[in-house]
């Protein structure tokens, strides 16, 4: 067992590259990791082999998921695109919002503002 505080701006050392990675924990079960992205920048199409949460710390992201994939989150209990800032198979996420999604979806990001965000998998 590990105790410390953290504060996740200070991880990065992003000079000129377009996002970084940091491992926090990296162990069989789960994986959180620290991910800053610049504006415009983000990852193309991929998937994960566990269920994913993406936490904004700050920026804006969005992510674009395959045509094929239906709303049904339970943010607000429907499946109305518009009470969740969504359009099509894109889901806006903003600092202070936690998304969630399953194991095995395609799914790409890109960076709508300069963003840091915990990418957590479970």
């Amino acid at each position: 067992m590990f105790y410390r505080v953290t504060e996740i701006e200070k991880l990065f050392n992003l000079k000129n590259a377009e996002h970084e990675i940091i491992d926090i924990i990296n162990n069989n079960n789960s994986q959180l990791k620290a991910v800053k992205i610049k504006k415009n920048s983000g990852f193309h199409s991929h998937k994960f082999n566990t269920n994913v949460g993406i936490y904004l710390t700050d920026g804006e992201v969005e992510l674009s998921f395959p045509k094929e994939i239906i709303c049904g989150c339970d943010i607000c209990g429907t499946t109305i695109p518009e009470k969740h800032n969504r359009t099509n198979n894109e889901y806006k996420i903003k600092k202070g919002q936690l998304f969630l999604f399953e194991k095995d979806v395609n799914h790409s990001i890109k960076a709508l503002k300069d963003s840091i965000f915990l990418l957590i998998k479970i």
